[in-house]
């Protein structure tokens, strides 16, 4: 192994000790960590594994395979945030050493460490590694598939091709419909081109593959039917899935370049390496496998693009194309500007933080958005600074001493390194700085109340925006409208449509209130 290779592992070791620590200590997020988390604790408490409930109440939102992977840790471990995110951890981890073994098998050592790297300090996945959901365990999933798919039609081995079908059985249980849909569409083009449209076809209509898919996936949707009748399909399949694609859900809309900037945001700090790849790429389409990750990337893109419903997230099954593109054409940024841009952008937004949550608490009408802000003046105090300024120094002194001690010989080398070092020195600021910051502003209101109400042995109303409430007061919320005598959590900005009550706790624009007898 080179020694531009060990560093690169090295830097790797170090994102992921950051990450790991940053997971066990930050409180689930609302509303998706919340839900996540209550469906995994009910579910772990009633020993029903085949309808996931929410607060009592049948939760058809998400397929089932999440709980089924969180609710037994629950079970042996507890209730703690790094438990129910441990799964997601664990996928974006084989997710990171799948794109690094492909990379390596095609364009070497450095190029397997350097995707391992990138994957693993990018922003987008940084966050998704940390998030009690399924979009880490999709997105290795989907990367297993698109991988066989390719290997299947370059060796014609029937193994890769059932592959590819049991990693599609297993999306279908972790995210629905997405699963299917998005190798089906890239494989269909990247055959078209190839101009073997007689192979697509067979692929698709493989004997062992639809048997290998019937007989993972669709047991339990045929089960939940049976109980559950017509509901569940008009939820899930309806509603949940193809009502992203033609509705605006929730309010998560968007125009159709609506992600153009998600893409330069999720792949920060690699963005300039990501442009300079997908030109290189361009230029290079008519190689199969660079025309293969050009045909995913804009079939996730166009596809989400055109749906009606658009979050930031739904864009990451389409990053694992572009950081073997990344690694491939590592070499290509000429400018020394684009590798160290990240360190004057990261510090900058750090430091803007404090005047940004200030400003909001001054601007806004909501109150309980002013109440969440005003929690700034707590935490951006002289400690917090002071450990910006450590954080910094540390980057820049980790920065000096893996890329002067023991220079690499080569220019193009040490780019890649300066890669790395910057990846990491982004992912420690997200992970030590900006996330603990939200997180404080945000949850810890929300943790403090509830921790509060767990001491009391009441019913407590509530709706389901901030479903961790539940996981952290351990009982499950009632949503209805509130009754004299009820003890209801509530939001500031909700409280005047409440009959009299008197405070019982509050805090950051949170509530804990209890009605009074009529």
């Amino acid at each position: 192994m080179s020694d531009l290779v060990r560093r690169l592992k090295g830097l790797w070791v170090l994102a992921l000790l950051t990450t790991w620590l940053a997971l066990v200590q930050l409180p689930l997020f609302d509303e998706d960590e919340g839900e996540y988390g209550e469906v995994a604790v009910e579910m772990a408490h009633s020993g029903d594994f085949v309808t996931p409930t929410l607060n009592g109440q049948p939760f058809f939102e998400k397929p089932i395979l999440a709980f089924w992977l969180e609710a037994p840790l629950v079970k042996v471990l507890g209730v703690h945030a790094w438990v129910f995110r441990f799964p997601s951890l664990l996928a974006c981890l084989l997710w990171m050493l799948v794109l690094g073994r492909f990379a390596r098998q095609h364009w070497g050592p450095e190029a397997g460490a350097l995707a391992t790297l990138l994957c693993a300090t990018s922003l987008g996945v940084t966050v998704s590694a940390h998030a009690a959901a399924m979009d880490g365990v999709l997105c290795l999933l989907i990367t297993l598939a698109q991988l066989d798919i390719y290997l299947a039609w370059k060796t014609q081995d029937p193994w890769a091709e059932r592959r590819t079908w049991l990693w599609m059985a297993l999306g279908f249980l972790a995210k629905g419909p997405v699963a299917v849909v998005v190798p089906a569409l890239t494989s269909f083009l990247f055959y078209g081109f190839q101009k073997e449209w007689r192979r697509w076809f067979r692929s698709a209509f493989n004997g062992w593959g639809w048997l290998i898919f019937c007989a993972l996936a669709l047991p339990w949707y045929v089960l939940q039917y049976r109980l559950m009748g017509a509901r569940f399909i008009d939820y899930f399949l309806w509603r949940e899935n193809l009502g992203r694609l033609t509705g605006t859900l929730q309010g998560h809309g968007g125009s159709i370049l609506y992600y153009l900037p998600v893409l330069l945001v999720i792949a920060w700090p690699h963005t300039p390496l990501l442009l300079k790849s997908l030109g290189e790429g361009w230029r290079d389409r008519a190689t199969p496998l660079t025309q293969f990750l050009l045909l995913w990337f804009v079939t996730v893109f166009i596809l989400f693009s055109l749906a009606h419903t658009k979050l930031p997230h739904y864009l990451l099954i389409g990053l694992p194309p572009l950081f073997l593109l990344m690694a491939q054409y590592r070499h290509s940024l000429k400018h020394s500007w684009s590798l160290w841009l990240p360190w004057l952008i990261m510090p900058a937004l750090v430091v803007s933080l404090p005047f940004v949550v200030q400003y909001q608490a001054q601007s806004t009408a909501n109150p309980y958005l002013r109440a969440l802000f005003l929690q700034g003046s707590d935490i951006f105090t002289g400690g917090w600074w002071a450990s910006v300024a450590s954080l910094v120094m540390l980057c820049v002194l980790l920065g000096f001493v893996i890329l002067r001690v023991r220079p690499i010989p080569t220019d193009l080398s040490t780019r890649s390194l300066a890669l790395g070092v910057t990846g990491v020195m982004s992912t420690l600021m997200l992970t030590t700085v900006l996330m603990p910051a939200a997180a404080r502003l945000q949850q810890t209101p929300v943790r403090v109340l509830a921790q509060w109400a767990r001491h009391h042995p009441v019913p407590i109303v509530a709706d389901d925006r901030m479903p961790s409430f539940a996981v952290y007061s351990g009982k499950a919320t009632i949503n209805r409208p509130a009754h004299a005598g009820d003890w209801v959590f509530i939001r500031a900005d909700h409280l005047s449509e409440l009959p009299p009550y008197v405070v019982l706790h509050a805090m950051g624009g949170l509530y804990l209130v209890q009605i009074l007898p009529q």
